[in-house]
């Protein structure tokens, strides 16, 4: 059995009505749940899945809504998920990041521990000496060390070694 509940914000902004089950279960292994939320989180919810579909169609909220929830417990229990993992640095980016390191160690510190934060322009000098000057190529290469973990931005221009 189905109703059809009519969302005046909708009709106003679609044209048209939006179909609702009155069911508990609406598909395998899906349930229905209802909680309260605020309306202008709502209206900005609906205008994101708007902007990211170039449409509004039945079925989005939910899917957008399990996906922030997915989301949401991955990253408040211990277990890994398929949805957020950090990726291990590929040989290449490992290699290059080693070599990186390297200078750093030769050229401006005496260590280099997890957690130790150094400036940027020790970070660009190291990778254009390893890899070379070109400025989109130390952009790509802070850019996958970043990707994989192994250094992050604190500020403009400080980094952290990870």
């Amino acid at each position: 059995m189905q109703s059809f509940v009519l969302y005046p914000y909708l009709l106003a902004r679609y044209g048209r009505k939006e179909e609702r089950t009155t069911d508990m279960k609406t598909a395998a292994g899906r349930s229905k749940i209802g909680f309260f939320l605020s309306d202008e989180l709502i209206e900005k919810f609906r205008l994101l899945i708007q902007q990211k579909y170039k449409c509004y169609e039945k079925g989005l909220l939910s899917h957008e809504c399990e996906l922030a929830l997915r989301h949401w417990v991955a990253l408040h229990t211990n277990t890994q998920t398929e949805d957020i993992v950090t990726p291990n640095p590929t040989p290449r980016v490992a290699l290059v990041f080693a070599l990186v390191k390297k200078y750093l160690l030769d050229n401006f510190y005496f260590e280099l521990r997890p957690g130790q934060q150094i400036p940027l322009a020790h970070l660009e000098k190291a990778i254009m000496e390893v890899r070379g000057a070109d400025p989109r190529t130390v952009r790509k290469w802070l850019q996958a060390f970043h990707r994989m973990g192994l250094a992050k931005p604190i500020t403009p221009y400080v980094w952290e070694i990870l």
